[in-house]
């Protein structure tokens, strides 16, 4: 699924890209980048790799922290399943003799 809306994208993209070409709003756009000097380039995918990092070390922690609250369920689940026994043991009548 992931694939398919990535290549939707890319092909988007792409037609996009296409449709300012054949109505000549590309040349305005490449002249404004040119005249730009390398090392602002440079910042800019500084900003966007580093942003795609928090991205996903925030969505792993999040993955983290789930897995962890589940575990804690299952420890909680399991003390209350052995209170309740341990209760049920004690009223039983039988289980007195």
């Amino acid at each position: 699924m992931k694939q398919a809306k990535r290549s939707l994208f890319v092909v988007s993209v792409l037609f996009i890209l296409f449709l300012m070409q054949q109505f000549g709003m590309i040349d305005p756009v490449i002249n404004m980048l040119e005249g730009v000097t390398w090392w602002v380039y440079l910042v800019v995918a500084g900003i966007i790799f580093s942003g795609y990092q928090a991205f996903n070390l925030s969505k792993q922690e999040k993955e983290v922290d789930e897995e962890w609250v589940e575990q804690q369920g299952n420890v909680y689940m399991k003390r209350m399943d052995a209170e309740k026994e341990r209760r049920r043991n004690r009223k039983d009548p039988r289980a007195m003799s």
